[in-house]
């Protein structure tokens, strides 16, 4: 069995099922340690798996605060460059390859999140360990052609200053470099999202990560365990408004779905750990939780309204739950798109955020016969956790070789290489007309 050093940041979408994905490796026999941020440290402890924090609890508040000016890349680019220099720049790359090497031996395989988690694809490069990428949402791959084109140049200088400081060769395209580990590894089934012309060659599904442990805790309070046996015994029907754990979600997505469901006439909890964003008073068929296992929660109620994020997703399938999906940033719009086709969801993009609206979707959702295509995606998605995909991967993970960019077509004196690349200002473009659709 193997060594294995797990990397991942930002929020708990992202940590969460690196814990879980822990805690199934380790249930193979594998030794697991997780890098992230300290605040994760109870819950990966009690998986079972070894912890290494890579900032302290006050360096992961100003890192939450700073999540919102990923929101606008387009229209705030110097945010989203600084904030890419702040917490994954030259200083924080050279203090988490050192916790990486402190942890990892010469037969560890490094498995990190793509993107934000660089910090182990150049410890694995540095060591020549085995390694790769595990990416958690489908457009993600989408994206990487536009960030690569807009931002490439800025996260390319950060990195090289800290490949110069460990003595590795610099890079010159950030998406090839991201895309050079011969195992990405993509966290939901094939049934969800299929390859494209966007996913590299290396791109392989390896299911949801299943949720063996709970996100939160599995105590209710009083009040709400009263409030959901009050709904019960007048027969009401139960939704849950949550927005996810980072603070990147509209404060106008819990506004209004709460005047959604007030006036759908159904009893609502609302699943924040940011009370500020709620109204002052809320109304009498909804109640306030601050954290709690949405795994359990979700047993008790109808429906659910989220932002489109994976862990939530997947939650809700396990459940078998019709979603009312409000995306408004990063994966959410896709996410959503997909589960409409699937024909367990309705998508509500920001300009169709109307208390009205909303309340009809609700009406239609609980009145209609969705709920069986809910249960037959709840049963193909208990069939790939069965499947176990992952365990074949892993004996396959081998040593990351130093980074070779790919060679460049030139016949005939065509660069195939930036052929397909759309100029800056067309591509702004189009993703602009996108948001003002509210695509």
């Amino acid at each position: 069995m193997s060594d294995i050093v797990l990397v991942t940041h930002w929020t708990g979408g992202d940590v969460y099922p690196f814990i879980r994905f822990g805690k199934m490796l380790q249930q193979q026999g594998h030794r697991v340690t997780l890098l992230t941020h300290c605040v994760y440290a109870d819950q990966a402890q009690a998986a079972g798996l070894g912890f290494v924090a890579v900032d302290t609890e006050d360096g992961y508040e100003h890192l939450n605060r700073d999540l919102p000016m990923l929101a606008d890349p387009l229209g705030k680019k110097e945010d989203y460059v600084h904030f890419h220099q702040v917490y994954h720049g030259k200083e924080r790359l050279l203090r988490e390859v050192a916790l990486i090497e402190q942890v990892a031996t010469e037969h560890s395989i490094i498995i990190a999140r793509h993107r934000s988690s660089i910090s182990g694809l150049l410890a694995a490069e540095k060591n020549h360990l085995p390694y790769a990428s595990m990416i958690l949402a489908p457009n993600y791959f989408s994206h990487m052609e536009l960030h690569d084109q807009l931002f490439g140049e800025d996260f390319c200088k950060e990195i090289n200053q800290a490949r110069s400081q460990l003595q590795m060769s610099p890079i010159a395209n950030w998406k090839d470099w991201l895309y050079s580990p011969k195992h990405i590894l993509c966290g939901w089934p094939e049934w969800y999202a299929q390859a494209d012309e966007t996913w590299p060659e290396s791109a392989e599904t390896i299911g949801f990560i299943e949720e063996t442990i709970s996100n939160g805790s599995d105590e209710q309070n009083e009040e709400l365990s009263a409030f959901i046996n009050e709904a019960r015994q007048t027969e009401q029907k139960l939704v849950i408004i949550t927005g996810g754990s980072s603070r990147m979600v509209s404060k106008s997505f819990y506004q209004k779905a709460i005047q959604g469901c007030v006036q759908a006439s159904v009893c609502a909890i609302v699943v924040t750990p940011y009370k500020e964003y709620l109204p002052e008073v809320l109304p009498h068929n909804v109640v306030w939780v601050h954290h709690v296992s949405l795994r359990n929660l979700m047993k008790q109620v109808d429906i659910v309204i989220h932002h489109g994020g994976m862990g939530t997703i997947n939650e809700a399938i396990d459940a078998a739950l019709p979603q009312v999906v409000m995306p408004h940033l990063t994966d959410g719009p896709d996410n959503a798109d997909r589960l409409v086709k699937m024909g367990v969801a309705v998508k509500l993009p920001p300009l169709l955020w109307d208390e009205n609206r909303i309340a009809e979707n609700l009406t239609t959702l609980l009145e209609g016969n969705i709920k069986e295509q809910c249960i037959h995606y709840r049963d193909m998605n208990r069939e790939t956790y069965d499947a176990k995909l992952w365990k074949d991967v892993i004996p396959q993970i081998g040593p990351c070789e130093p980074f070779q960019p790919k060679q460049q077509n030139t016949e005939h004196g065509v660069n195939t290489a930036s052929v397909n690349q759309l100029p800056k200002n067309v591509l702004l473009e189009i993703i602009r007309k996108k948001q003002r659709k509210g695509e």
